[in-house]
């Protein structure tokens, strides 16, 4: 990737002022051997076990709307008698009955909708925890990317090395070198050794974080290369108004507080009482007692009501959820001021990076992309010696290593808004 052609200043730019950015779209690679983001992310919507567990939970609480909504069990019962009453037409036997609670007018109904708001709470959470996935995803993927990048600049540092090392030994056999020039190239070229080793390290962990967040068992087929292009920002009008309407963490606090406002109606209806009907049927045994002795088969209708008598625990049920709704609405003021607060510190750091990537990129760089030719140039024709040349070229590489190291810096800091707008890109978001 050539320095002078990278054109991320004016997206990032953009991004800084607006807040926010996309996903880093991939371009569309002929290279079949490429790892890209987008399927990572379709990988872990498919495959992730938290996020899984998350959704069959929710999937698991959706069935209790139907449960809270139904009647209760009627009640059957049957009493013997050992010891039988004698009636005018024969002993009883047997006492049989049937009897249905029937809840206050409108109580199912607010367990229902109870019901179906905790469901969407863990719908809430479930699409939490897939935001979240999706942000680790991204931030291993722009580490690999990083270390792709500057493996490519080390291993290029020390083809040039080798060049300089031999260049450095034929001129100390001609006795127009040193020895040490020699020693500082060895010292060098086995310090770029070691760079590579702790290259190779941070690729292996972002490769097993990927494999983790996409449900593999191991990072066989995430070894391809990574390809990433400057985010396309379009600025959101309010962000902060954008994130409350995105974010699933603020539904969640929403759907929480209307179900806590639903529990506190729900409460009072335990103010009222509920009404229970039955049926009892008296077996009497015939009798050879005439007819004119009624009393066989005796059939009685009844009806009972719960009496809602001890009041404290009545009240501390309604207050429970009164203050139940206003942890919730705290709680969304509180994620409110955390979007806020955030969005402003992401935009700062955007700012910097953007300050950061202008410098080394129209400035520091190309001067020493200069400098290192005007020393190889002396040291051409014996102006200057071979430390200056090494150490020429070590700026140059450490200039160059900076920028992979603050470009993919920005990349991560482009996730962590689109994270907290809640949003994947504004193409997915802006008509």
């Amino acid at each position: 990737m050539s320095f002078r052609v990278l054109r991320v200043v004016a997206a990032v730019a953009t991004v800084a002022l607006s807040y926010i950015s996309p996903v880093c779209a991939q371009p569309a690679p002929s290279d079949t051997t490429v790892l890209r983001l987008d399927a990572l992310l379709r990988e872990v919507e498919a495959a992730n076990p938290s996020l899984q567990a998350a959704r069959l939970r929710a999937d698991a609480l959706r069935t209790e709307r139907a449960q809270a909504s139904a009647w209760p069990d009627p009640t059957v019962g049957v009493a013997y008698q050992p010891y039988s009453i004698v009636t005018a037409r024969g002993p009883q036997r047997a006492q049989w009955q049937v009897q249905q609670q029937i809840p206050f007018p409108g109580t199912r109904r607010l367990q229902s909708e109870v019901a179906g708001l905790q469901a969407e709470v863990a719908n809430a959470e479930a699409a939490t925890v897939a935001q979240d996935l999706a942000l680790r995803v991204k931030e291993a993927y722009y580490t690999l990317y990083r270390v792709q990048e500057q493996t490519r600049l080390v291993r290029r540092f020390q083809d040039e090395l080798d060049g300089f090392e031999s260049s450095a030994a034929a001129q100390y056999e001609v006795g127009r070198g040193t020895q040490q020039a020699i020693l500082k190239a060895q010292i060098e070229g086995g310090r770029l050794t070691l760079r590579l080793e702790q290259l190779a390290e941070e690729r292996a962990s972002a490769q097993q974080r990927l494999a983790r967040l996409t449900g593999r068992a191991d990072a066989e087929g995430l070894t391809g290369a990574v390809r990433v292009a400057p985010p396309d920002a379009s600025p959101l009008q309010d962000p902060v108004a954008t994130a409350l309407q995105q974010r699933p963490e603020a539904d969640a606090l929403r759907r929480t507080r209307q179900r806590a406002n639903r529990e506190e109606a729900l409460a009072r209806k335990a103010f009222w009482p509920d009404v229970t009907v039955g049926l009892q049927y008296v077996d009497i045994a015939a009798s050879d007692l005439t007819p004119t002795m009624t009393g066989r088969d005796a059939l009685a209708v009844r009806l009972g009501i719960t009496v809602p008598l001890w009041r404290d625990k009545l009240n501390a049920q309604v207050e429970e959820a009164q203050i139940e709704a206003r942890r919730a609405q705290t709680q969304l003021d509180a994620l409110q001021l955390d979007i806020r607060t955030r969005l402003g510190d992401l935009r700062q750091q955007l700012q910097r990076q953007q300050r950061q990537l202008t410098l080394l990129n129209d400035t520091l760089i190309p001067q020493a992309e200069t400098a290192l030719e005007a020393t190889l140039n002396a040291y051409s024709t014996g102006r200057t010696d071979f430390l200056d040349l090494l150490d020429a070229e070590r700026t140059l590489f450490q200039l160059q290593m900076e920028y992979e190291a603050t470009y993919a810096r920005s990349l991560k800091t482009v996730a962590a808004l689109e994270r907290t707008v809640g949003i994947r890109g504004l193409d997915d978001h802006n008509p």
